[in-house]
């Protein structure tokens, strides 16, 4: 469906497609279903289309890149994906989707981010030595503080031009 309302190609029988039961934990179907409505509306309002871009320009790519790529080594490129996707969509709606991904971005938590540099995945050795250097600083440090650590989110820097430049690791 997103590819076909992407291409402006949209056959008339998927207006009349049954998206399936609707299941509010799935934002998957709830997606379908307002693409679904998108299509069928011959004079859709412009709160409609604005979501519609969303969908096809932030929600459905980084939910099949998931998909493709589901380890939890992924998940702090995924957010980074997600942010960068976001930076081309209005400021309004930016308002209101930025502080939901600060609010849930546990994968720019420190740990994450060097987890995914780590298993770089891109060929880039001097990432690994770099998060090899920072866990083995985390493990000096650690040995002073014996307190409980508490796992809490990080301020996301949403100008960053890679994951690795999520949040401001001097103060993580």
């Amino acid at each position: 469906m997103c590819s076909a309302i992407a291409k402006s190609d949209v056959p008339p029988n998927l207006s009349k497609r049954d998206p399936g039961k609707l299941a509010h934990a799935r934002w998957l179907t709830t997606a379908n279903r307002i693409l679904r409505l998108y299509v069928a509306s011959e004079q859709p309002s412009n709160k409609l289309k604005t979501i519609k871009e969303f969908i096809l320009k932030v929600y459905a790519p980084v939910w099949f890149d998931i998909k493709v790529r589901s380890s939890c080594t992924e998940g702090s490129r995924h957010l980074f994906s997600l942010i960068r996707r976001s930076v081309y969509l209005p400021a309004a709606v930016k308002d209101v989707i930025d502080p939901v991904i600060q609010r849930h971005a546990f994968f720019a938590h420190p740990e994450n981010i060097l987890l995914s540099m780590l298993v770089n995945t891109d060929d880039r050795n001097p990432m690994r030595e770099l998060a090899l250097r920072r866990i083995l600083k985390c493990r000096v440090n650690g040995l002073q503080n014996r307190n409980i650590r508490q796992f809490k989110v990080p301020k996301l820097n949403f100008d960053s031009q890679d994951y690795t430049e999520l949040i401001n690791w001097q103060s993580a």
